[in-house]
């Protein structure tokens, strides 16, 4: 599903011209190969079972953080991906999704990220349904 969900983000022409590759899993701002770039954690992933075992539809609770320069960006870069992902339904890379909803979003602080200056951070927390296709 990371993969998917990667590949699904790198596909939008708006976010890659903002971003390029600059989409990473656990990844820290410290360690991104440039600005502004998403980095993405995966908070939870339960898994479910029925009366024959595991079930073929999972959940997932994806942290996507948006890092960027200027504050202007940051914010443009949370409404480019809330724009491609909420609601989202879709096939891609073998992962069917289900249904992707924004449960939520903040601001991040980017104090004490050493050298790199000052940065800007927005986060979206997402609830990902999905199963292979």
């Amino acid at each position: 599903m990371k993969a998917a969900l990667t590949a699904l983000l790198l596909a939008d022409p708006d976010l890659q011209a903002r971003v390029a590759d600059r989409i990473h899993w656990g990844r820290p701002p410290a360690h991104a190969a440039g600005f502004p770039c998403l980095n993405l954690t995966m908070v939870s992933a339960p898994v479910t079972y029925t009366l024959d075992g595991e079930a073929e539809l999972r959940r997932a609770t994806v942290q996507l953080d948006a890092w960027a320069q200027t504050a202007s960006e940051a914010e443009a870069l949370r409404w480019e991906v809330r724009s491609l992902l909420s609601g989202y339904r879709g096939a891609r890379d073998g992962v069917r999704f289900r249904g992707a909803f924004v449960m939520g979003a903040r601001d991040l602080d980017g104090r004490g990220l050493g050298d790199l200056g000052p940065l800007f951070g927005v986060s979206i927390d997402l609830s990902i349904r999905w199963s292979a296709a």
